[in-house]
């Protein structure tokens, strides 16, 4: 495993990376400091760090739409086959689109899950890979995070609306 602080426009992030994909990204303040920290196959990881950190500027600079990097969901304690589901569908709600608990879970194949499904975006283990600021509460709330994932979700809209990239906005 490695663990790296990714700084961006909208943030500092840590994030871990397996030789499989990114196991977790982590919103922190701007006093965390972590240098890589190897264990394990650091190669690939390595990798999987450097190709986030690209796609993570692409998307705040408004020129990706997707962060398309490998997961490793079985390395961030995701065994769960409704946890996993419902992690595919959040992955598929388009760019600047939103959807509710119980639409993720009526896709999941579970329709009335839709409280499981809020906790599973509370717990999610790579947001923007997942990008769970696009699913909200059936009353349009944004649960937690509200004003983080409003900013994201608004940072999307603008981009869809200018059909030209605009930045995520500086801190």
């Amino acid at each position: 495993m490695l663990v790296r602080v990714i700084d961006t426009v909208a943030g500092r992030f840590v994030v871990e990376a397996s030789a499989r994909g990114i196991v977790g990204i982590d919103r922190v303040g701007e006093d965390v400091v972590v240098g890589d920290v190897p264990g394990g196959s650091t190669d690939e990881a390595a990798v999987h760090l450097d190709l986030l950190a690209d796609h993570l500027a692409g998307y705040l600079a408004g020129t990706r739409r997707s962060v398309d990097v490998p997961l490793d969901l079985e390395a961030a304690g995701v065994h769960d086959e409704f946890a996993s589901e419902v992690y595919r569908e959040i992955q598929d709600i388009p760019y600047g689109e939103t959807s509710s608990y119980g639409q993720v879970s009526i896709d999941a194949g579970r329709p009335r899950n839709a409280r499981r499904v809020g906790r599973l975006c509370s717990l999610v283990p790579a947001p923007f890979i997942i990008p769970v600021h696009r699913v909200i509460r059936a009353d349009g709330g944004l649960g937690t995070c509200p004003e983080y994932r409003l900013q994201l979700i608004e940072h999307e809209r603008r981009n869809v609306q200018a059909g030209r990239p605009v930045a995520f906005p500086q801190r």
